[in-house]
């Protein structure tokens, strides 16, 4: 995770307060947006299609904590938004 400073020096409240607004503004509206179907429970079938890798190298990745699973009885499911977001994390230069 990346620390951003900010370092405020003679600067009126009213130049920054609209700008630190508008930044919760935006973080509350990317949360709203975020889509119901990202909430959806999948297969170890589907997730590993949706990936399009074996079920072994999902399995993998699970173990090493690389995706989230969660066991309901004795099934294997996975969220799509934490496939997702590992996705993106898989995938950072």
């Amino acid at each position: 995770m990346v620390k951003q400073i900010l370092q405020i020096e003679n600067t009126e409240s009213s130049e920054f307060i609209p700008k630190i607004l508008k930044g919760f503004q935006d973080i509350l509206n990317k949360q709203n947006n975020t889509s119901k179907d990202d909430e959806v429970l999948l297969t170890r079938e589907s997730a590993a299609e949706m990936l399009s890798i074996s079920l072994v190298t999902l399995w993998k990745y699970t173990k090493d904590d690389i995706i989230p699973a969660y066991r309901i009885g004795t099934k294997v499911r996975y969220k799509k938004s934490e496939i997702l977001l590992a996705l993106k994390q898989m995938n950072k230069f």
